[in-house]
């Protein structure tokens, strides 16, 4: 873990030294150096990761010690180290004295060297840790709430949805529901409440979020659980920062029992603190390629940009239904992740709570399966629940289906049809995918065989006619009475095997008929279904003589 420096001197040969030293070390960085105390308050809002700050006896006019305990009373669990002017055994233990009098945690000397530097930051680097862990503690009471962030893969897969339900779901006491879509969110709409506050509204806090801050920001909802609603004007979400963002999922950890964010499906760095500091990530997608693509690139950048390791989020696989052709199993196997949850699809009587607000009211076979969600994904001795199989949502569907008041004939022949689909392939949905794979494969295969058929006829074609051509060669004879190789007899072979040839190889050079004494050899060019690509049949037949 690396630890940020805030540097307050006004001493070019102090930034200097202790910029070699932060240069040498993997454990310290420096996040800003400040001439003065006013700046030095100010580099602390910026950086409020800040966990030393080392202070220039020399500063300010030489009112450094001043300045350390302006900075001590400001950020009393920061660690602070003086640099003094000291040499002797004596003179440090003089400036040490100095130095806690006014808060100070160490001292070093202008001309220290490395490891003597290293090792006093690295023991008030180490009181802050444990300071600031202490003080977390006593503040908790010894508890600390969970913090459940529900992202989207892509718009439209129901996050939100997902989100409202998960939070009604997990109820225990203090839940708070949070809209963190900061640009889009829409989740007062869902719940059916007006509100003028919103989350950006703790943004401006400086300092700590309180649990006053939360409760005036807040709106009580039905079911018992309390909204934290994004802002109605999209552009303010422009307003919240990493920091903002960090100290309100602080907030909501001590002060309830669960929170549950909704982060929507963008991706900013409000939204990647929260993703980062939250205890559970579940990352929502449908049953469709487009959605588990777009779920595989989102784990690939949050594990990019160290955001979440892939073996902290977990996959749910949202509006499920027994006809999906992408299956729970292509869907790991496209994600490269595996399926934690699924919820299945709400039918018409899910649809009509959304249209008219009431999902908080209104029972569906969706409140069922998140409830079961509810209780993996908040406990966490829980670990994630079994993909449903086609015989839990064939049972949701029908019951769908008795409330939509549909007949017994009906009620049977979905039974029908759902045991069908029960003894079907349970690949069925990759086969369906790889089909195209198989096609091509068949077509190339079937495209190979029929260029072998045609390089066999060619090769056949070349040595019939070789074998008549040496067998022209044999009786009228290749030499005349003075030794000479005959011209006619040559050009006899040559038109003999144009004739001979099909039309399709006839258009052969002269270079591709060789007449010797001894042998005939002709060579043939196939046609070929693979565009340039020159592919050719050669035979070759001796010469008999009688005799």
């Amino acid at each position: 873990m690396v630890t940020k420096v805030l540097l307050a001197t006004a001493s070019r040969e102090v930034r200097d030294h202790l910029g070699h030293v932060f240069a040498e070390s993997d454990q310290f960085e420096l996040a800003a150096a400040v001439p003065d105390g006013a700046g030095a308050l100010t580099a602390l809002d910026r950086h409020p990761d800040v966990g030393i700050v080392v202070v220039d006896e020399a500063a300010d006019d030489g009112h450094g010690h001043a300045l350390a305990r302006t900075v001590g009373l400001a950020a009393p669990l920061i660690g602070i180290v003086m640099v003094v002017d000291a040499h002797g055994p004596a003179e440090m233990n003089e400036a040490m004295a100095s130095a806690m009098e006014v808060g100070a945690r160490s001292v070093i000397a202008r001309n220290a060297g490395l490891e003597e530097v290293l090792t006093r930051f690295e023991a008030v680097a180490s009181w802050s840790t444990v300071a600031r862990a202490a003080i977390a503690a006593e503040r908790n009471g010894g508890r600390s709430g969970q913090v459940v962030v529900v992202a989207g893969a892509k718009g439209g897969v129901g996050t939100s949805v997902l989100a409202l339900l998960l939070a009604r779901a997990g109820r225990t006491g203090d839940t708070t529901l949070v809209d963190f879509d900061l640009g889009a969110g829409d989740l007062a709409a869902y719940a059916g409440v007006r509100t003028r506050r919103s989350v950006v509204d703790l943004a401006g806090v400086e300092g700590e979020v309180t649990a006053r801050m939360l409760r005036e920001t807040t709106y009580e909802v039905g079911g018992g659980l309390r909204l934290l609603t994004a802002p109605n004007d999209g552009e303010r979400g422009e307003e919240m920062t990493p920091a903002a963002a960090r100290s309100i999922v602080s907030a909501l950890r001590f002060e309830s029992n669960l929170a549950v964010l909704d982060v929507g499906a963008h991706l900013d760095e409000p939204r990647a603190t929260a993703i980062e500091f939250a205890d559970r990530v579940l990352l929502v997608t449908t049953p469709d390629l487009p959605a588990l693509r777009a779920a595989r690139r989102v784990i690939a950048q949050w594990d990019r940009l160290a955001i979440r390791r892939p073996t902290a989020v977990e996959l749910v696989l949202n509006r499920r239904t027994s006809r999906d052709e992408v299956t729970p199993q292509l869907a790991e196997r496209i994600v490269e992740r595996p399926v934690a949850f699924t919820v299945p699809d709400g039918g018409s009587a899910f649809t009509g709570a959304v249209n008219t607000a009431t999902l908080l009211e209104t029972p569906t076979p969706v409140h069922a399966a998140v409830a079961e969600v509810g209780i993996a994904a908040i406990s966490p001795e829980a670990g994630p629940v079994r993909p449903d199989d086609p015989a839990e949502v064939a049972a949701l569907v029908a019951g769908t289906a008795r409330r939509n008041g549909r007949s017994g004939s009906d009620q049977k022949r979905s039974a029908r049809l759902m045991s069908r689909e029960k003894r079907a392939d349970p690949e069925a949905g990759q086969s369906t995918v790889e089909l195209p794979v198989v096609i091509l494969m068949a077509l190339t295969a079937l495209l190979l065989c029929a260029q072998a058929i045609g390089w066999a006829t060619g090769l056949l074609t070349a040595r019939a006619v070789a074998q008549e051509g040496a067998r022209t060669v044999g009786i009228v004879g290749y030499y005349d009475r003075y030794g000479n190789p005959r011209d006619e007899v040559i050009e006899r072979v040559r038109d003999d095997a144009r004739e001979q040839l099909p039309s399709w190889m006839s258009s052969i050079d002269d270079s591709d008929i060789d007449v010797l004494a001894d042998r005939v050899s002709i060579r043939v060019t196939v046609s070929t279904v693979i565009p340039g690509v020159d592919l050719s049949a050669s035979s070759s037949a001796p010469v008999y003589r009688g005799g």
